[in-house]
């Protein structure tokens, strides 16, 4: 269940840090006039994507400690349910066991 809760938040920072890493190898093999504005494009992306993933991991947190105290939706085994997916049933699915909840 915690996997699922924060693996999107590790998936967006590996990936900002990877994609400013590339884009910042690239402006420094380039060694041209305008490879500084690419090393800062590349800085931005990194920091950019790091402090999307530190919120996002910060959101799931706040998700984790509610549910532990109760003011989150549960499924019956007592699990914490995903975000409402959109359909027609509005349907959640517990991180726990997988089965689908109705939204209520």
């Amino acid at each position: 269940m915690l996997l699922q809760l924060f693996a999107p938040a590790a998936v967006v920072a590996v990936g900002a840090f990877a994609a400013g890493s590339l884009l910042a190898d690239a402006a420094q093999a380039a060694a041209t006039a305008p490879a500084g504005s690419y090393m800062r494009l590349a800085q931005c992306l990194q920091f950019g994507g790091l402090g999307t993933a530190a919120t996002m991991l910060v959101h799931s947190c706040w998700r984790l400690w509610r549910w532990e105290r109760g003011r989150e939706p549960q499924c019956p085994c007592g699990g914490l349910l995903s975000r409402p997916q959109r359909s027609r049933h509005g349907r959640r699915r517990c991180l726990g066991c997988r089965r689908p909840q109705p939204e209520t």
